[in-house]
């Protein structure tokens, strides 16, 4: 039998993964392999990241917090943290994991009104989203973030953060109570990333998933973390231009690309 690896570096992107998620939970004599699969699909990632967090000043993008860097790749530490929060809280989905260590944190949350973004500026959406208002700017949290909503859900258990809309057709089911699960609050949802007052993207661990799903992405039921990745990036990095009526800006042409993972 071909490794899953193997067949994803000859060019098997979607296909693998698609395979790899019908596993349910990876068993131990596959999960080198697909380790290995979400390895090489984070370092493409972290290239596009890279490559478009050094794109946006030139289209006038002024992010979002003061100090903050639209991209933060891991640090010498970074494995450490990764073992450390993966002990405590169970085994991390293998996509996940490989995020943490390759790709680190992704924040495209600010002002560019050439690809209508805004956070200070602009006009308030006069809709909720999906739409072009809510451009849904990337935004990945890395291994610091989770060691830290670990500690804090270690001092209060019993209050999971439940963020999302109970009116809202795309959120989870009954992930207010997880049942001894870990509700991690991967990125804002669409309404902060507009700073507007809203919830989380959240993925629930432990998970032994190849490719966890992401809860609260509207108009995205079960939408997994690759899939949500490869759909960003296809959006140069917005995509909630995908739900626009209209074209989307020009300036945004600069930034798209046809994912390779």
């Amino acid at each position: 039998m071909t490794s899953y690896f193997r067949r994803y570096t000859q060019g098997e992107h979607e296909q693998v993964w698609n395979e790899v998620r019908g596993l349910g939970p990876v068993p131990g004599g596959l999960r080198e392999d697909v380790e290995a699969v979400a390895t090489a699909t984070m370092e493409r990632v972290a290239r596009h990241v890279t490559r478009l967090a050094e794109a946006l000043p030139e289209l006038g993008f002024v992010r979002a917090a003061d100090g903050l860097p639209p991209h933060q790749p891991p640090t010498a530490g970074t494995a450490a943290v990764v073992r450390e929060t993966e002990a405590a809280i169970g085994v991390l989905p293998a996509a996940l994991k490989a995020s943490f260590l390759t790709v680190g944190d992704v924040s495209f949350l600010g002002d560019c009104a050439a690809i209508g973004l805004y956070y200070h500026q602009g006009p308030l959406p006069e809709s909720g989203p999906p739409g072009a208002a809510y451009p849904d700017p990337l935004d990945v949290a890395g291994a610091e973030h989770l060691r830290y909503e670990w500690e804090a859900y270690l001092d209060d258990p019993d209050d999971p953060d439940d963020p999302d809309d109970p009116d809202d057709p795309d959120g989870p089911d009954d992930l207010d109570d997880p049942d001894g699960e870990f509700l991690f609050s991967l990125a804002p949802d669409e309404y902060h990333k507009a700073n507007i007052s809203g919830g989380t993207h959240d993925v629930v661990l432990p998970d032994a998933s190849a490719d966890p799903e992401i809860h609260g992405v509207i108009g995205r039921k079960g939408i997994t973390l690759v899939e949500y990745l490869r759909t960003s990036i296809s959006w140069g990095g917005f995509p909630g231009w995908e739900f626009a009526p209209g074209p989307a800006p020009e300036a945004l042409a600069r930034l798209v690309v046809r994912p390779d993972f």
